[in-house]
């Protein structure tokens, strides 16, 4: 009889790991799939590097210091120009979203922007004086920069847009600032959709 109870426990113990490794597994498959939506998102709305724009120059960081330089050489020639203002008022600054690209709060003073504004400013310029178009193509190329330099931003929002939390991919729209002018204490309004741009 003894026998017998050790043979039924064994049993039961080998259908409990049975089942305990089913829902590990299942586990897993959640945990696989739930990861996965950072990066299936990611490609979804984020151009990928390399990319062509309409500007002939591949999206890539590398492009960074280039753009910079035209805030430092275009910018000033071109700030009241409507096209500008227009196109870069129409675009949420990425990194504190309760502002333009236009006038973003790390410009507490003249020339205090943080290199993602200089880049998109600077772009912007390039398009206008450089390249006469108008307003809403200069928007949609530096809104194409802008998600591209700050892929983490956008795909945190997008994120929250589907109800998943952020966080745990190490994401915020909150006090991302490149400058730290924000701190995560102090968060900024919910992003708007800048998908409709």
């Amino acid at each position: 009889m003894h026998r017998e109870d050790e043979d039924s426990k064994d049993g039961s113990t080998e259908k409990a790991l049975v089942i305990g490794r089913m829902v590990v597994v299942a586990a897993a498959g959640v945990v696989r799939a739930e990861g996965d939506a950072l990066q299936s998102i990611r490609s979804e709305i984020i151009p990928a590097a390399g990319s062509p724009t309409t500007y002939g120059i591949p999206l890539s960081l590398e492009s960074l210091p280039l753009f910079v330089g035209w805030w430092y050489s275009l910018v000033p020639s071109v700030e009241t120009d409507p096209r500008y203002v227009e196109a870069l008022s129409a675009l949420v600054a990425p990194c504190c979203d309760d502002n333009s690209a236009f006038r973003c709060c790390c410009e507490t003073e003249a020339g205090q922007a943080c290199n993602v504004i200089r880049s998109a400013k600077g772009l912007a310029a390039h398009f206008i004086l450089d390249l006469d178009v108008g307003a809403d193509r200069a928007r949609q190329s530096v809104f194409e920069w802008l998600r591209f330099a700050r892929w983490d931003d956008y795909v945190a929002a997008e994120m929250i847009a589907r109800g998943i939390d952020p966080a745990p991919y190490g994401l915020t729209t909150e006090g991302s600032c490149d400058r730290g002018m924000r701190d995560a204490d102090q968060p900024g309004r919910v992003r708007r959709d800048a998908r409709a741009l």
